[in-house]
C-alpha cells in the first residue's frame, strides 16, 4: 500500500479558503505516494487522530511567521502574517514530533520547524545583510543560487556531501537554532539552507523548494522522491 502523506496548506482571510500549490500534490504522487491536504485546526485531539491516520508530513511554504513567537516585535518587515496558519503549524509540529513521524519543512515549514521548537529567524536578509547571493526575486523570475551540503548529514546521504544548486523564493532565514536542531548545508554567503534533528526518525528542513524547478536544480526530486521512501519504510511502525 502506497504510503499517505499530508501537507498542511496556506490560509487566506480574504476568501477564507486555503490553498496549496499543485506541484506539492503533483510531486508526491509522481514519488509513488497519496497526498492528503490536512485541515488547518488547532484542536490538539483532532489533530492527533489525523497523523495517526498518515505516514509522514511535509509543512510546505507560504507567507511569514509572526516574529513575536521568536521574541521579536512586528515592525513590518514580516510579510503577509497569518495568525491562523500560525496557530495550528506549532501544534501540528509539537504533536508529529512526539509521534516521531518523517517530517519534512519546505521554505516557511523549515522556518516553522526551527521556530516553533525555539529557535528564531532573520526577519529581512536584503535590508540585514549585505550578501552578494540574490535569494528572493518578483515573480514570475526565480533565484538559482549554490548551496553546499554538510557531510555526515541527512541531506549528504539523500543528494551527497558538496555543492547544489537550489531555486530560492525566500527573503527570511534561520536566525538562531532551535535546540536539538543541526545545520545540513549553507549558502554561498553562509546563509542556513537545511537543518535537521538526529534524535528522531527523519526531520529534514529545507529553504528552497523540492517539489519544483528540477530541470534547474537536479536535487530537488531526489528529497521528495526520498521522504516518500521513507515514509513508506516506516508505514505501520
Amino acid at each position: 500500500m502506497k504510503p499517505f502523506i499530508g501537507i498542511l496548506p496556506s490560509y487566506t482571510y480574504e476568501a477564507k479558503q486555503i490553498f496549496l500549490n499543485k506541484s506539492y500534490l503533483d510531486e508526491i504522487m509522481a514519488s509513488g505516494a497519496v497526498p492528503c491536504v490536512l485541515p488547518l485546526t488547532s484542536d490538539e485531539e483532532t489533530i492527533s487522530e489525523i497523523l495517526s491516520h498518515i505516514d509522514g508530513i511535509i509543512f510546505s511554504g507560504g507567507s511569514d511567521i509572526n516574529p513575536n513567537y521568536y521574541g521579536k516585535e512586528d515592525t513590518g518587515k514580516s510579510k503577509e502574517i497569518n495568525p491562523l496558519r500560525d496557530e495550528c503549524e506549532e501544534i501540528y509540529i509539537k504533536i508529529a514530533l512526539k509521534k516521531d513521524m518523517p517530517i519534512l519543512g519546505i521554505c516557511r515549514g523549515m522556518q516553522a520547524l526551527n521556530v516553533f521548537c525555539g529557535g528564531s529567524l532573520i526577519e529581512d536578509i536584503p535590508s540585514e545583510y549585505k550578501i552578494e547571493t540574490i535569494h528572493n526575486l518578483e515573480k514570475p523570475d526565480i533565484a538559482f543560487h549554490k548551496i553546499t551540503v554538510l557531510p555526515d548529514t541527512p541531506l549528504a546521504d539523500i543528494i551527497g556531501a558538496g555543492v547544489h544548486t537550489v531555486n530560492s523564493y525566500h527573503h527570511q532565514a534561520v536566525d538562531s537554532l532551535a535546540p536539538y536542531f543541526s545545520i545540513a548545508a549553507v549558502s554561498e554567503d553562509g546563509i542556513t539552507e537545511s537543518i535537521f534533528r538526529n534524535d528522531k526518525r527523519f526531520v529534514l528542513g529545507v529553504q528552497w523548494h523540492p517539489e519544483r524547478d528540477h530541470i534547474q536544480a537536479e536535487c530537488n526530486k531526489i528529497i521528495i522522491d526520498r521522504f516518500v521512501e521513507i515514509c513508506s519504510s516506516l508505514k505501520g511502525e
